[in-house]
This record gives structure tokens, C-alpha cells and sequence, in this order.
């Protein structure tokens, strides 16, 4: 009896070594665990400090007035009535402006040889549309004015085609 019990000690002795270097829960999960979770902390903390910035610049733009014309004239490049803006490009700007526009095909001269490919595909939505009192009857509406009793003056019915 006492080595049944002694066998039974030593299995769950065993068991429990088996969870703890190899299993589910092991020491080797846990290290693992614990990079994935300073990762998503350093990300946390990232994405705090994006929204604290985000949070200021909303009540600035809430409570001040002068916060809104500085971001008007900043981005969107706005003057007061009866103002002159002079704006000093650097060399890069301008280098850029002229690469951009470089790029840009003209549209005064294009480059399209005669009877090339279309550079589209129209869809059938794009194609102009006839109002519904002028278009065409549908195939099997002119079946059904065809084949309707009192429209043949007597003659015999035409058959019915499929």
C-alpha cells in the first residue's frame, strides 16, 4: 500500500515537472509572454501620448480663436481681407513643385495617336440613358402586343415563339 501510494506521489510529482518545462505553462511560455506584453505596453504608452497631443490641440482649437487662424493661415495658406502674403520658397520646395509638375501630362497637347484604345471602359451606367417614355419596348412586351387575342383582324393567330 505504501508503494502504491509512493508510485502515485511520484506521477503527480512528475506531472506537475511535465507542466512546468513543457507544457502549456512553462517557463519558456512565460518568457514569452512577458516580450509580447512590454511590446503592447511600449505601444500603450505610444498611442497615450498621440492622444494627449491630440487631446491639447482640440481644447486649443476649442477655447482660442487665435489657434484657428494660425492653423487657417498654416494649412490651408488664408489672409485677412486686404492682406498681401509673401511666401519665400526654399529650393526644395520649388525643386519639388517642378518635379511634380513634370509628371503631370498636358492637357493642351495630349499625346493620343489616331485610332488608339480608349484608356477607359465605359460602364453600362456611364452610356446616356433614354428617358423611360422614349425608350424601346422590351422583347417580351412586343411578344405580348403580338400575340394578344383582338389584334390579328381575324387572321389566324401567329404561333408562339420562344
Amino acid at each position: 500500500m505504501v508503494r502504491l501510494f509512493i508510485c502515485i506521489l511520484l506521477l503527480g510529482i512528475g506531472a506537475a515537472q511535465y507542466q512546468l518545462w513543457l507544457g502549456r505553462a512553462s517557463w519558456s511560455r512565460l518568457s514569452e509572454l512577458r516580450v509580447i506584453l512590454n511590446t503592447q505596453r511600449e505601444g500603450n504608452e505610444s498611442l497615450r501620448r498621440t492622444n494627449e497631443a491630440l487631446q491639447a490641440e482640440f481644447n486649443s482649437l476649442a477655447n482660442n480663436q487665435d489657434a484657428i487662424e494660425e492653423r487657417a493661415r498654416r494649412e490651408l495658406n488664408m489672409v485677412k481681407p486686404n492682406e498681401i502674403l509673401f511666401r519665400i520658397e526654399t529650393t526644395e520646395e520649388a525643386a519639388r513643385k517642378s518635379d511634380a509638375a513634370a509628371s503631370m501630362p498636358d492637357v493642351d497637347a495630349p499625346d493620343i495617336a489616331a485610332g488608339a484604345k480608349p484608356t477607359f471602359t465605359p460602364k453600362k451606367s456611364d452610356l446616356y440613358s433614354a428617358p423611360k417614355n422614349q425608350r424601346a419596348p422590351k422583347a417580351r412586351d412586343r411578344r405580348q402586343q403580338i400575340d394578344a387575342p383582338g389584334k390579328t383582324n381575324g387572321a389566324e393567330p401567329s404561333p408562339r415563339r420562344w
